[in-house]
């Protein structure tokens, strides 16, 4: 399930995300295995379900009753695989070939499997996923530009000029790509630290009350935070200074209302994809061929898996042990916070993981000498038949 840039607005994505948030979404899914990607341009649930429709059509009635549409598109099998193969490329991001998708790929793979909701299908999915990601990126012919880049690129073109003034919300990587290519602006950030970390050493702080008074001196505003609730607000702009904008927020950090006040220019993800999409990457054609060979190397990998019952019957067991073991330990120390708690069950979930990602591989393989059928058995006796 895909709500992205390319079929939803912003307000749409917000709203979705909230409602992930709050809703019990996987009661009665007909799913072994999910995995939830969030980023500022996209909601992507990734499921292994044997009934891949019943599971689509599930999440789109979910999403019709609670958000009034489902603005949402699938995939299943084959495809699937290719699309979570062209998002780790950066194929499939607003700005293509942009690489923070696969650190935004990578840690969702990793905390799927930390709460136990990625296993066998979806866990070796995502490593490989992100691997191709890494493999193919050479292949573009010129440097990937970020979303703070070409940001700043249309902001500098709707000013005219280089701001004297700039303010900048957040201390994140955005603000600080964003404060590298004004260093001939007066920066001040919006922080709640008492000082700001090294990339931003030469700007000014500013306190989260102060932002209608410096406010009132920038013409160039660009917010990334995930601070709750609007930290521009129309109010705060009651004067007619034409400055620009920049909403890099997800959810949004700038009231949308301010867009229609005189001498205002608000850009915000929305506006910035609808631009992005004129540009053209070279190298993009070959990287889609790379992707394409990759994924389809996995969809066979995976096909293969399937003939293997063994390996979700192993991972069962090792994980009923692990649960069994780390119950016996957690009993051991009665006063564990909930924080040390979680920290033990999930290193013997790691733990775990990284022990059958052999003989899960081992299963799955074939040669002449050792055929797949003679692999399982061999998994099944030595980790199967004499388990209880």
């Amino acid at each position: 399930m895909t709500s992205s840039h390319k079929n939803s607005s912003i307000e749409y994505r917000e709203r979705l995300v909230r409602l992930l948030e709050s809703s019990p979404w996987r009661m009665n899914l007909p799913a072994s295995e999910w995995a939830l990607l969030k980023t500022c341009n996209r909601v992507e649930l990734v499921l292994s379900s044997e009934d891949p429709r019943a599971a689509a059509g599930r999440i789109h009635e979910w999403a019709e009753s609670n958000l009034g549409e489902a603005r949402l598109y699938f995939y299943e099998g084959a495809d699937a695989v290719t699309h979570l193969f062209r998002l780790a490329a950066g194929l499939d991001s607003m700005m293509v070939s942009d690489g923070q998708i696969l650190v935004q790929l990578r840690a969702a793979g990793k905390q799927a499997k930390r709460t136990g909701s990625s296993r066998a299908v979806l866990s070796p999915l995502f490593d490989a996923a992100v691997n191709a990601g890494m493999r193919v990126r050479p292949a573009y012919r010129e440097a990937s530009t970020s979303v703070a880049e070409f940001a700043v690129e249309l902001a500098l073109k709707e000013l005219g000029h280089a701001p004297r003034n700039v303010l900048l919300i957040g201390t994140g990587k955005m603000s600080k790509i964003v404060a590298s290519l004004l260093e001939g602006s007066k920066i001040h950030v919006v922080s709640r630290r008492s000082e700001l970390p090294q990339a931003l050493a030469g700007a000014s702080l500013v306190s989260w009350p102060a932002i209608p008074e410096v406010l009132r001196r920038s013409e160039l505003v660009v917010s990334a935070t995930s601070h709750p609730g609007f930290s521009i607000k129309a109010r705060d702009l009651s004067d007619r200074k034409r400055r620009v904008l920049v909403d890099l927020g997800f959810p949004r950090n700038i009231e949308p209302s301010v867009r229609s006040m005189a001498g205002v220019r608000l850009l915000d993800l929305d506006d910035l994809s609808a631009m992005a999409g004129l540009r053209r990457v070279p190298g993009t054609a070959r990287v889609e061929k790379m992707v394409q060979a990759e994924a389809s190397r996995f969809d066979r990998w995976l096909r293969a898996s399937k003939l293997s019952p063994e390996i979700p019957q192993l991972f069962r067991w090792a994980d009923q042990v692990r649960t069994e073991e780390t119950e016996t330990v957690l009993r051991s120390f009665r006063t564990l916070s909930y924080r040390e708690r979680r920290l033990i069950e999930a290193m013997g979930k790691r733990i775990t993981s990284k022990i059958l990602a052999r003989p899960a591989a081992f299963a799955k393989e074939s040669s002449t000498d050792l055929p797949q059928e003679e692999r399982s058995r061999i998994i099944r006796a030595v980790f199967m038949e004499d388990s209880s």
